[in-house]
């Protein structure tokens, strides 16, 4: 008889129990930062993570292209070389020819670095956006 009492209490009991369930984990997927929550449903986590995520997009910057990088740092390549060349007195138009390769190749270099540095930099600010935005919001940041 008592294992029948408490069998239809845990029937009562287990819709009410499924749709009042706080607390759990929450990732967002663009930072993979993990947030914990315990006060409130899954559902109302995910509309705050939206919400935070929207403020934390509004700091990003537009990553420059490194496209000019390369023909700057070919003439300014051909440039050294050529000066090389009439100092040391030889060919200036061959040793420009290495001089612009040389440049070109540091050129590109460069460029990419500062894309990478500005990627970088994004990424940073997103994630200081979105860990202060959830801490706010009574979320435990894990990582």
């Amino acid at each position: 008889m008592n294992k029948l009492i408490v069998s239809a209490a845990i029937i009562i009991v287990s819709p009410f129990a499924i749709a009042q369930t706080t607390g759990g984990d929450i990732v967002d997927p663009n930072s993979k930062l993990i947030f914990t929550y315990n006060n409130v449903t899954e559902d109302v986590a995910r509309q705050e993570l939206a919400h935070c995520q929207t403020l934390a997009n509004h700091t990003q910057e537009e990553v420059t292209s490194n496209q000019g990088s390369a023909v700057r740092g070919l003439l300014k390549g051909a440039a050294a070389g050529a000066a090389v060349g009439a100092i040391s007195g030889g060919s200036g138009s061959d040793t420009a020819k290495v001089g612009a390769a040389g440049g070109l190749v540091v050129g590109r270099m460069h460029g990419n670095a500062n894309q990478a540095a500005q990627q970088s930099n994004n990424l940073n600010n997103y994630k200081t956006v979105m860990r202060n935005c959830m801490v706010e919001r009574q979320y435990v940041a894990l990582n």
